[in-house]
């Protein structure tokens, strides 16, 4: 959420802001609004302050006059009138305030998901003497991915793993976290379900509630992304120090609103995943630092892997509101000959901790609102990438060489039957 001194000082690049991001939202309105909450604080100020006169004129004579006792009794009307008046407001300068998105970083491309900017390309595309088969294709004939028969249990766009499919989400999981060792990450498996208020923090409330598969009766959903529990946990807490570093460890859940026709088939786009999430809190002036750092943790691991990726920094219509600036890192599908998103890491500024009332109380200076940064570590994306990148002539996929060790020494994975 953004400060409302801010949307007041800078009305103009809030507005344009707002307007670039896709967002229709009358600035002036909330600045209305805020003038009207001061202005209806004053006169509950102004009230309280002559109830004390009366009160103290009262003592003084010994028993309440009746014009005393009447003008009181007014006063006391006219507050709890003001008071519901200024808690109208403050619900409704709230409400806009929460559709405001956070302001782009001067590195974001205005535009389409397709403007992006470009920053590197990293390893050779591989070259095939075949034409190179689909990652739910191979993954069936292996037998590791399961499709047909999650559809079967919850319907398109849910899979299974299976055998050494699980092997893989296990190993690569222990892989990413030996590679972090060290770098101050605590491994947490937060809860699936969160609160409305969570969801709110995150800012994925209001702006991406169709996404959220919400427990009817209740006032939870499944988690998104682990980010959200990770920022729910802290709510209206101080931190005593920064940075705080998470390595959020769950399923993920999404309803892929919008998505219609787009990725019907295998992993890329699906209702459910596993997923290694790095949220950092950090001070203002070290959030740089630590968003290059989780993107550098992205690229070794791609690295490690021997899979060909790029990365971008994405265009303003294809970065949620809350963030500030994204990074996408994306590895080559060679049955789609394209690059395909594996790994989002944003720098969201205070956008979160200003929801959540989450601050931080350096031992010199003011209280300030942390900044967040939330980054993929590791996706299930990834073994289809690795499925594809390592598939042989003869059917077996060739697994990179750094993951061997942590697969028990299988070093090709062969058809089934």
């Amino acid at each position: 959420m953004l400060d409302i001194r801010y949307v007041i000082e800078e009305r103009d690049r809030v507005a344009h802001n707002a307007k670039v991001r896709g967002y229709d939202i009358d600035v002036d309105q909330i600045i209305t609004l805020d003038a009207e909450r001061r202005r209806l604080i004053v006169t509950i100020d102004e009230l309280r302050a002559e109830g004390k006169v009366l009160s103290k004129q009262g003592r003084n004579a010994g028993q309440p006059a009746d014009a005393l006792r009447e003008r009181a009794r007014a006063l006391r009307e006219e507050e709890g009138s003001v008071g519901t008046q200024l808690q109208a407001v403050e619900v409704e300068l709230q409400r806009l305030l929460s559709y405001l998105p956070n302001m782009l970083d001067p590195r974001v491309p205005l535009g389409g998901e397709d403007e992006f900017t470009l920053l590197r390309e990293v390893g050779d595309t591989p070259v095939f003497d075949f034409t190179p088969k689909s990652h739910e294709e191979i993954g069936t004939r292996l037998g590791v991915l399961d499709f047909e028969h999650a559809v079967n249990t919850a319907g398109s766009r849910y899979y299974s793993l299976v055998n050494e499919g699980v092997m893989l989400r296990m190993a690569l999981t222990r892989m990413f976290l030996d590679m972090v060792r060290g770098q101050g990450f605590t491994l947490v498996s937060p809860p699936y379900l969160a609160k409305e208020r969570t969801l709110y923090i995150a800012g994925y409330l209001p702006f991406a509630e169709k996404d959220n598969f919400k427990i009817d009766g209740t006032d939870l959903s499944l988690i998104g992304t682990s980010e959200q529990s990770l920022l729910g946990m802290h709510a209206d807490e101080i931190l005593p120090d920064l940075p705080v570093m998470y390595l959020g460890d769950s399923m993920c859940f999404r309803t892929e609103a919008g998505s219609y026709g787009r990725d019907v088939k295998g992993m890329i786009r699906v209702h459910q995943f596993y997923k290694l999430e790095q949220v950092v809190y950090a001070h203002p002036d070290d959030a740089e630092r630590l968003h290059l750092l989780c993107l550098e943790n992205e690229e070794r691991f791609m690295q490690e892997l021997g899979v060909p990726y790029r990365v971008i920094i994405c265009a303003a219509a294809d970065l949620a509101a809350p963030g500030a600036l994204k990074y996408d890192t994306e590895a080559w599908l060679p049955s789609q000959q394209r690059y395909r998103e594996m790994t989002s890491n944003t720098n969201l500024t205070d956008y979160q901790t200003r929801r959540g009332n989450i601050r931080h109380k350096p031992p010199k200076g003011p209280r300030v609102y942390p900044y967040t940064i939330s980054a993929t570590g590791f996706t299930d994306r990834l073994i289809a990438v690795l499925l594809e990148i390592g598939q042989q002539a003869d059917g077996s996929v060739q697994l990179p060489e750094k993951l061997v060790p942590y697969m028990g020494g299988t070093s090709h994975l062969t058809p089934v039957g």
